[in-house]
């Protein structure tokens, strides 16, 4: 039986470009990772600055009762 040729040519230089492809996206998620945070830092510093709201500013509107339907009897 005849052993199959391998072309360690071209497995090399697969391994090349799925390692510079992995190395982008990795490069890619920590600056997404880095942008992420400073928004998140730059929000945070925003909410500290403020000033606390009252509570009465913070409590949601009464509710309203929906009207109640008329029943209809029918013999």
């Amino acid at each position: 039986m005849k052993t199959r040729r391998i072309d360690r040519e071209k497995i090399e230089r697969a391994d090349r470009e799925s390692k510079l492809l992995l190395e982008a996206e990795r490069h890619a998620r920590e600056a997404k990772t880095a942008r992420l945070r400073e928004q998140r830092q730059l929000l945070e510093a925003s909410i500290a600055r403020t000033p606390p709201a009252s509570s009465a500013a913070v409590k949601p509107p009464p509710r309203q009762r929906k009207p109640t339907r008329k029943v209809i009897e029918v013999d």
